[in-house]
């Protein structure tokens, strides 16, 4: 068995998190991308969540995230939610909304989320067998995901981010 092996892959992890983040309630929301949390000596995969509603999507702005959460860096069982009010994650101001237009073209494909999710294994299983957070690695997986992530929100993924 190989070290993959022993952890379940980003792509599963991610729906896992996906599935189980609103713990079953219907709203209209958008979930980021996970990312690699520390927290003391500990390493664990986290995301944020934001609402919103008809008017924000027409409009092209949102609220900025509310909601976050850590899962288990193996498993992705979500371990911790948070509202951002009792303890956030950005300094970023409330009272504005972000803008979630752009004009980039995105690849939003299988394929590429495949690979930036077969580098997160990486991250995870080296993390995970040797107790070592290979920070290059992790760039490249971070930038991958941001390339895809409007201008205005990005920033709360670098802020959420290790």
């Amino acid at each position: 068995m190989s070290d993959n092996e022993l952890i379940k892959r980003s792509k599963d992890v991610n729906s896992n998190i996906l599935q189980n983040i609103l713990e079953g309630r219907k709203t209209p929301h958008s979930t980021s991308q996970p990312l690699i949390y520390k927290e003391g000596d500990n390493f664990f995969l986290a995301v944020f969540v934001f609402f919103y509603t008809r008017e924000d999507i027409a409009s092209g702005a949102v609220d900025r995230p509310t909601m976050w959460a850590i899962a288990d860096i193996s498993t992705g069982e979500i371990l911790k939610r948070f509202e951002t009010k009792e303890k956030d994650f950005s300094q970023a101001p409330y009272d504005v909304k972000y803008n979630v237009r752009s004009d980039a073209e995105y690849d939003t494909s299988a394929q590429y989320y495949e690979k930036a999710f077969a580098i997160l294994d990486s991250v995870r299983t080296k993390i995970i067998n040797e107790g070592k957070f290979d920070e290059n690695e992790y760039q490249q997986y971070l930038s991958m995901i941001l390339a895809n992530i409007p201008k205005d929100y990005q920033r709360f993924y670098t802020d959420l981010s290790v």
